[in-house]
Order: C-alpha cells, then structure tokens, then sequence
C-alpha cells in the first residue's frame, strides 16, 4: 500500500488505528532524521557555531570549492551551464567568487530538473520533496537522506541552546490533516510517540473546540510547543477569548516556516508566558537561520550561504536589505547554487558583534516572499503591515489583500468590541505609515484562509507583475 493510498483511507480509520499510523509514520521519519549522521552532525554542530570569523570564512571557501568541483563534473547542468559561461571549478574558488555564477531561479529549477539530478547517486536512494509553491506552483525536488538529518541537526542544535533535548515530550501544532475536518468530538489530537509528540491541526483551533483542547494542553506538562506561528497564535487568541487558561504552559515556543508577525509573537508570549524563539529556513535545505539566546537570528553557515543580492544602500544603523539567495552544502545530489528562495532579508552592520559572542553574520529579519508587497501611488513596494495593528487590541487577525493598483483591502477577524474607531484608526495608521494616496476598504471574514500546507499570508498580491 503506498502513501496516497494510506491516505485516502486515513480519515476513515477509528481513532485508535490514526495514532498507530502516526507512530508508524513517525518511526519511519525518525529512522531518517535522527541516525547515526544526525548524531554525529549535532555533536560537530555544537562545536563549530563558536568558531571565529576566519574559520567561518575557510570552512565556507572550502565547501564551495568541493561543492562546484562536485556539480561541474558530476551534474549535467551545472555542467552544460559553466560550460557556456566558460568556467572551470578553478575560476571559483570561494565565496567572493560566486557572482560568476547566475542566480538559479525556481523555475530554472522545474525547467531542468532532470539536469540537475547528480549522475553519481542512485535516484533510488534519495527521497522526493515538493514546496507548496506561494502561487500554486510547487517545486519537485531530490534530497539525500544525510541531507535530512543535517537539516534536523540545524534545527535541533537551534533548541538545544534553550535547555531542550530529544527526548522531551511537546505538542506540534501543524497544518496536516491528522485529525480529519469532519470530526466533531474530541480527542482533535494525535499522538506519534515515536517522535515524542502530540499533533494538533489548525483545523480544529475554533471557539467550539477550543475548551476540549486547552483541557488536553493542561493534562499533559509539555516541555515546549513547536510549529506555524499563525497557527499557534490561533491557539493563543481563541483560548483567551473563551476566558481558558492553559495552567501548564511549555517553557519554550519554537516557530519556523513562515515569517512571524509582531503581534503574533506578542500575543502568543501573552497568552502563554513562555520564551518564544523562531528559525528562517527553507524546504530546499540550501540556507538558514537560527536564533541565539540573545533571540538575534544567526546563519547557520555551516548549513550554506546566505547572499543579500541586489542589496539598497545601507540605512543609518549600516544595516542592508536585498535578495536572499542560497548556496547549499548539505545535498549535492540535486544542489541548489545561487538559489532565490523568494524572501527579502535585512543583515545587521557586519561590524557589530552579538552579545552571544557567536560570529556567524546576524539578521535583523525576514519581510517576506518577493511576491508578497503591495505596491503604493508612490511606487513604493511594502512587504510588512503587521505594525500597523500594533494599538489596535480589537483585531484577531488581519489579512492585507491587493487586487488593483492604487487601493488595498483589508481583511480582519474581528473581536467583539471592533468598531469604527478601530476601522478609522487603521485607516489612519496606513495613511501616515504606508501612504496617504492608498484607497483602503475593509472586508469582515470569520477567518482568514490558509494555503494547502497550512501557511498563512498576511499580505496578498493578485497584480500580474508582468503587467506593471
């Protein structure tokens, strides 16, 4: 039975058999993840992440150095592509040389995949991924299972710096369909004990089936809560309009996947008084970042390169914005070279120095995916509106919708109290703040829809770029 079959039959399965699916799932996934190259990457992970600037930049040269002598020989596109430009793997031989390379685009990707595929791998070997692509689009990929593991080890070695080890139980707030929508009775959870967790779907975070759940969260003393911020900031604003308090909150929130909003985090710390602390990485596993104690976001530059391309001029505080574009070590069985991954990345002045003392380059943030900004009178594009509803304690949610050029819509789930005034005051706040020529409309919705892997866009681009 293959996995489209298992999961047509899943919805329909008693709950007893969904959770020994889940342990099975679960057991297979660990198997993979957290082997031997996991071990053996976590134990190198945690030594290196204190190297110094010089060892950083001779580890970096050096993977890239193997890593185009591997793809020039052994990937036919990379081959054919370097060929053309008249390259050799001597003409790159470390960061400072990578510009000689363009930039590989995603749909270089869906339009090569073959050519991208390494002749020295046994495709039977590797595992096939997707992304759920912002626009429909996914994006089909190949990765080595040691790749796998080296992504878990970042993403481990990330909350082990909070006090968290593997065999800590938690609660995974997630986009798939474990429990299915239909179900209408408790338990609207799923236990996979193989990985030590309990998973909980958005789908059921409403104000009907919200006491059943604050109930499970309080029986069990989790150690920490992981997933999509919007989801769990869901759990946060719901259980506290239905007056619920969860009595055994988890020390550690760990976020990832998608960029989180002030007021999200603001509201989750609220709700649940926990440390909250957020990864940027990306499914094609070319490139991340991780946050530190000092909750200041460092590249996991053993992972990749991060490049800040077509950056704007440095602001007063030296700090630059541009491109975010990834070169990946840890899968060069269908490497990403020069990758866009799609988001807009603001560096810290190279100068400044953490309070960690790690040296690996900080980032201030992540605005968001190219596609998603809105375009004003003034030709300005605006990627981050969130700090627009930062007085307004009456918005559950917010959604910013542009359809035409010159207007936007704001979509909001609204709290009881919600009125004109809030409607005048952001109305107000994106007239000072974003631009006073924006016409702006309100719509009032009971939520705010997600994509099919459970992602939420705060903001929405429905103008053809190709027409501008």
């Amino acid at each position: 039975m293959n996995f489209l079959d298992i999961e047509s039959i899943y919805p329909h399965l008693p709950i007893f058999a969904q959770n020994a699916l889940c342990y099975g799932y679960g057991l297979k996934e660990a198997r993979v993840r957290f082997g031997k190259a996991f071990r053996r990457k976590l134990e190198e992970l945690t030594l290196s992440e204190h190297w110094s600037e010089g060892c950083i930049e001779s580890y970096q040269d050096e993977k890239i150095r193997e890593l185009i002598e591997y793809a020039y020989e052994n990937v036919p596109y990379y081959h054919n592509l370097m060929n053309s430009l008249k390259l050799v793997p001597a003409d790159i031989r470390g960061r400072k040389n990578l510009y000689k390379l363009p930039v590989l685009t995603k749909e270089d990707v869906r339009q090569n995949f073959d050519g991208l595929v390494s002749k020295k791998i046994n495709k039977r070997r590797l595992i096939l991924k997707h992304t759920s692509g912002t626009t429909g689009k996914s994006l089909h990929f190949y990765m080595q299972p040691s790749a796998v593991a080296f992504q878990w080890a970042i993403c481990w070695r990330h909350r082990m710096r909070f006090g968290v080890e593997r065999s800590d139980w938690h609660a995974n707030f997630t986009g798939k369909l474990v429990v299915p929508p239909a179900q209408t009775k408790p338990p609207y959870w799923r236990w996979a004990s193989s990985m030590q967790q309990a998973l909980i779907n958005m789908h059921h975070i409403t104000p009907s089936k919200i006491k059943d759940i604050i109930c499970f969260l309080n029986r069990y003393n989790f150690k920490f809560y992981t997933g999509y911020p919007s989801i769990i900031h869901t759990l946060a604003v719901t259980g506290k309009d239905a007056g619920l308090t969860i009595n055994s909150p988890p020390r550690f929130v760990f976020t990832g996947a998608e960029n989180i909003l002030d007021y999200q985090r603001q509201d989750i710390q609220d709700y649940l008084g926990s440390i909250l602390t957020d990864t940027y990485g990306c499914t094609e596993a070319c490139g991340g970042a991780s946050q530190c104690p000092e909750f200041v976001y460092h590249e996991d530059f053993e992972f990749g390169i991060m490049e800040c391309v077509d950056p704007s001029p440095a602001d007063k505080n030296g700090r630059i914005k541009g491109k975010i574009v990834c070169t990946g070590f840890a899968n060069p069985a269908f490497p990403f070279i020069r990758y866009e991954v799609g988001d807009i990345g603001i560096w810290e002045d190279a100068a400044k120095m953490c309070r960690c003392g790690r040296k690996a380059r900080m980032l201030v943030n992540v605005e968001g995916r190219i596609d998603d900004y809105v375009i004003t009178p003034e030709n300005r594009k605006i990627m981050r509106f969130d700090y627009i509803f930062k007085g307004t304690k009456n918005v559950k949610e917010a959604q910013i919708v542009q359809e035409k050029l010159g207007a936007v819509k704001v979509r909001i789930v609204r709290r009881p109290q919600f009125g004109v005034q809030d409607e005048d005051d952001i109305s107000r706040q994106i007239a000072k703040w974003i631009s006073p020529k924006l016409e702006v409309t309100f719509e009032y919705v009971n939520e705010i829809e997600r994509g099919n892997s459970g992602k939420f866009s705060a903001v929405v681009s429905k103008i053809k770029r190709d027409a501008l």
